[in-house]
């Protein structure tokens, strides 16, 4: 699997499991409380990459660019993301700001 396929897989697992076990206990309809354990969500990502790709020189293709492991790892975070929040949002009542 390419290094790219691996931080994909890694950001999937966090936001299932974010999203459909942990917001829904802890964090409810209180869209501060989902942006702080977001925070600490995106903070494990770039943490669990960081301990796998950090020094290692190790390229990644993001669209057209090539990017170091923490940006790729932070935008596939957020691209995979906004779908979830948005289906979360709608399902329980999130009011945004």
């Amino acid at each position: 699997m390419s290094a790219e396929l691996h931080i994909i897989l890694l950001n999937i697992a966090i936001l299932f499991i974010a999203y459909f076990a942990i917001y829904p206990k802890y964090a409810g309809n209180d869209f501060k409380k989902i942006s702080a354990q977001d925070f600490i969500a995106s903070i494990i990502s770039l943490g669990i990459a960081g301990s796998v790709y950090f020094a290692t020189g190790v390229e990644f293709t993001l669209f057209f660019f090539e990017v170091s492991w923490a940006w790729f790892t932070l935008v596939s975070f957020t691209i995979i993301e906004l779908p979830l929040f948005y289906w979360y949002a709608k399902r329980h009542n999130v009011k945004l700001p």
